[in-house]
């Protein structure tokens, strides 16, 4: 086999698509590229590969680990390393006839001129935030009759825009001038997406942080990018094909199979785009955004690692019923806070001590993704307030639990949920995490269903319906909000959004409650969407039972620790997970002789609810946890956590 570079051979395989006359036109043509970063590597190699053989290129910057996720020439052997130089070695192991002049510094408004120079078309690649330069670059890109082109990577898709000689210009087209720098910047964003595609998925809206001048990215994006951005080269090099121009641009989303033809007359002078402006300024610029804390803060202890992880860990309607107190970097002690006193569903403490054997578990899965085995000493003198002191020790023997990547994945999925039956397989990984002492009840058939959707049913009228449970709910629920830091999100709730604004309107007071209750029917079409309907919409219901009726607040931290590890299984699987813990309580309470309301009619309802569950789970004493699992996507809204700072004890 030859290893010898030729031409012909090497791109021999690019004839069919272009002719052998094409594929010679292709050779001599000359490109620039600004920015050898996120698309800007990706572009040059594959335009390469395509025959270009002429490039300017410039960049000033150095790649370093953050870079890994998107930029091609980012890996352990070139952090630190020039980009330029990484690049341009690259693109000569390629095809080492290239011709190639470079611009280590940059571009600026001294040297551009210079850089595009003989060029027949400019890629660019500039980082987002580089607006100043960009605005130059492809102003004396119309100046000089060069045609441009950009591919934005935009989530897991690319939207491109070209701009041709003698059509519109970047300027008349994004109209930029005049206003703040921030305002610039979602001004060129919007005009790069004007279809939005990727908005339905963004999870995590705090991570475009434009004071900082970041935002996310993926390789997915930057390498659609780069194949889109070739074939517009292609076909401006080559005269065929439909080259669009502003203000007609394409927008292609591998996330959401989505592929349009965009428009916008006018640029962002057009309607459409200027509304787009008014409400994302109002979103993004007058609205303080809180950033996200960092997945990984080299500067935290060992100990506030392990907590900035184990923090996630569920709670009743996100109480977050704990605080920690750092003793030293490897140590800490828990203070484990019941919600008895203020929450109608914690008369005892139970539900909070349920809570907390859950966060000793996801501490203990955290500590192993970092190398740590966890000791820890329990303090149950006071079982309105326990006490854990956790102790962490460096093995290297450790390895991570797999479960470990699903701490923060795992969530509630409030809405109605695929019905496919849960397979063998499933069920056997999701009995084989409970341990000694636990067992599964399984409820899959049709009439299992609707049993326990007429028991939830139920007990939601007893939720609904009683002063102590309003007083609850009144607090719990973030009103127009996708996220909460310290309650649930109303876009979590499960209900549509005629439903929420009923609700948000009675919740203003018990008369306004009562009186919907009494003369309205005002629980039905809540019960209906929160518990009725999900309840047959769901592949299973189970029920965690223990050996021995739990009857301290030991045993529901152990059964606590068990519930942890069956739900982070379900995450695994990627199963919708909703809890149904009101008639494992009331049913409690009953049998304790534990008054929750003064309410006769709620308590009446109340004891029809236990002997339904009665009727349905054999020994409902010995449940510890009750819920519903379906074939579910993420939910797009849920509740997240207060930052670990609001959660440690401060001397």
């Amino acid at each position: 086999m030859s290893h010898s570079f030729n031409y012909e051979l090497a791109f021999s395989r690019n004839i069919g698509w272009v002719t052998e006359e094409e594929q010679s036109i292709l050779k001599t043509k000359r490109v620039a590229i600004a920015g050898m970063g996120g698309v800007g590597g990706s572009h040059v190699l594959t335009l390469v590969r395509l025959g270009i053989t002429k490039f300017h290129l410039s960049d000033f910057d150095e790649f370093a680990c953050e870079n890994t996720n998107r930029q091609a020439g980012a890996n352990v052997d070139t952090y630190d390393q020039k980009k330029l130089d990484t690049m341009v070695s690259m693109a000569k192991a390629i095809n080492p006839e290239i011709e190639i002049k470079l611009w280590p510094e940059g571009i600026n408004p001294d040297n551009t001129d210079d850089f595009l120079e003989g060029v027949d078309c400019y890629v660019d690649s500039l980082d987002f935030f580089a607006l100043e330069a960009r605005k130059l670059i492809f102003k004396l890109c119309a100046d000089k009759g060069i045609p441009a082109t950009t591919a934005a990577p935009i989530g897991m898709g690319t939207a491109y825009l070209n701009f041709l000689p003698g059509k519109m210009t970047f300027e008349e087209y994004f109209k930029l001038n005049g206003y703040t720098e921030n305002e610039q910047y979602l001004r060129f964003f919007l005009g790069l997406t004007p279809s939005a595609l990727q908005q339905a998925y963004l999870v995590d809206p705090s991570r475009l942080d434009l004071a900082n001048k970041k935002g996310p990215s993926t390789i997915v994006g930057c390498q659609l990018a780069a194949g889109v951005t070739a074939a517009q080269v292609a076909k401006i090099f080559l005269n065929r094909g439909d080259v669009l121009n502003v203000p007609h641009g394409l927008h292609f989303d591998a996330y959401t199979n989505q592929y349009k033809k965009t428009w916008r007359p006018g640029g962002n002078s057009n309607p459409i785009q200027k509304l787009a402006f008014k409400i994302g300024k109002k979103r993004l610029l007058d609205t303080p955004v809180v950033a996200p804390e960092p997945s990984i803060d080299e500067s935290l202890t060992s100990a506030e690692k392990v907590l900035n992880i184990a923090r996630w860990a569920p709670s009743g309607d996100n109480t977050q019923c704990w605080r920690f107190k750092l003793i030293d970097d490897l140590s800490f002690v828990i203070h484990a806070n019941d919600t008895r006193e203020s929450v109608v569903y914690d008369a005892d403490g139970h539900s909070s001590h349920l809570a907390h054997g859950i966060l000793l578990e996801t501490i203990e899965i955290a500590a192993s993704q970092l190398g740590f085995t966890v000791s820890i000493e329990s303090d149950y003198s006071d079982e309105t307030s326990l006490k854990f002191t956790v102790s962490l020790t460096q093995d290297d023997s450790v390895k991570a639990d797999e479960l470990a990547p699903y701490i923060k994945v795992r969530s509630v999925q409030r809405r109605a949920m695929g019905t496919q039956a849960l397979s063998n397989p499933e069920k056997a990984q999701l009995e084989g995490t409970l341990p000694a002492g636990y067992s599964i009840q399984w409820f899959e058939s049709k009439d299992d269903k609707m049993a326990i959707a007429k028991l939830n049913f139920r007990n939601a009228k007893t939720r609904l319906t009683m002063y102590e449970g309003y007083q609850v709910h009144k607090e719990i629920i973030d009103w127009n909000q996708r996220y909460s830091e310290t309650k649930i999100p109303e876009q979590a709730l499960g209900v549509d959004w005629l439903t929420a604004r009923m609700m948000q309107s009675l919740f203003k007071s018990w008369d306004r409650v009562k009186f919907a209750n009494t003369y309205l029917a005002g629980t039905v079409l809540p019960r209906i969407q929160l518990d009725f309907i999900p309840s047959l919409k769901s592949s299973a219901h189970f029920a965690i039972t223990a050996e021995s009726i739990p009857k301290t607040p030991e045993e529901f931290v152990a059964a606590g620790r068990a519930v942890q590890r069956f739900w982070l299984t379900s995450a695994k699987l990627n199963l919708g997970f909703q809890p149904e813990q009101t008639p494992v309580i009331f049913s409690r309470y009953i049998d304790n002789n534990l008054q929750f309301t003064e309410d006769r009619k709620v308590n009446a309802n109340a004891a029809k609810g236990k002997a339904l569950f009665e009727s349905i789970m054999g020994q409902p004493d010995h449940v510890v946890f009750l819920g519903r699992l379906g074939r579910s996507k993420a939910p797009l809204s849920r509740s997240i956590r207060r930052p670990l700072k609001d959660l440690l004890i401060n001397d």
